[in-house]
């Protein structure tokens, strides 16, 4: 028995499905494809399965990784050319190698959010660039307390890594960098909403491109 890391693309409508439909999305596929999965013991035996970090409704990403347990003899060509064979329209398999990195050292991530049907769009990159440069940008936060969840006030200014915006054909695309893990994770569209908010109409898609340690190294 080994682990691979299995690389995967998530765009398009697929976006709006769910992380425990992601997971028996996957569970199906793995089946067809016919790879000899590795399933733990006991009364309810089930794949051995985990996803690095999993990705918030809506949101794209080019940067998903699903851990697996593999049985038998089999390389990872022959893993990622099954695969490939058998994920719906949405999920691409990009890559299968062995596991670098543990999950629990992502620190951050790094997102492009692209701003569409925007009239004005000159007018909300100098509004976003106004606004991010700012001393303080408040928003409320939705978190727990105990068994509670509650909302909670922070300064979005604090917790933003990097960021830069470009044009192009009628686009702002705004790059993020932004903690994201087990210690702290900061949801990009409570940055965009606030955004939108300098907008007359208009909508955003929010694309995960990389997982960073601490020290900024890409997750792998």
């Amino acid at each position: 028995m080994r682990c691979v890391r299995v690389w995967f693309n998530k765009t398009g409508t697929i976006r709006y499905i769910s992380h425990l439909d992601l997971m028996r999305t996957m569970t199906r596929a793995i089946r067809r494809s016919g790879i000899p999965l590795w399933y733990t013991e006991g009364f309810n035996p089930h794949p051995y399965m985990t996803f690095a970090l999993p990705l918030s409704l809506g949101m794209q990403s080019l940067c998903e990784s699903m851990d697996i347990r593999i049985e038998g003899e089999i390389t990872n060509g022959e893993i990622l050319t099954a695969l490939r064979s058998a994920m719906p329209e949405g999920i691409t398999i990009t890559a299968v190698a062995e596991p670098q990195i543990d999950p629990k050292y992502i620190a951050y991530a790094a997102f492009d959010v692209d701003f569409f049907g925007i009239s004005d769009v000159s007018a909300l990159q100098t509004a976003t660039e106004t606004l991010l440069s700012g001393e303080h940008l408040l928003v409320q936060k939705l978190g727990k307390k105990g068994h509670k969840k509650v909302f909670k006030e922070i300064d979005l200014l604090e917790y933003l890594r990097s960021y830069s915006t470009a044009l192009s054909d009628g686009v702002l695309r705004l790059h993020l960098v932004l903690p994201a893990g087990s210690t702290t994770n900061v949801n990009p569209a409570l940055l965009c909403d606030e955004i939108m908010k300098c907008a007359d109409g208009g909508y955003y898609v929010i694309t995960r491109k990389k997982l960073l340690t601490k020290d900024m190294e890409p997750f792998a």
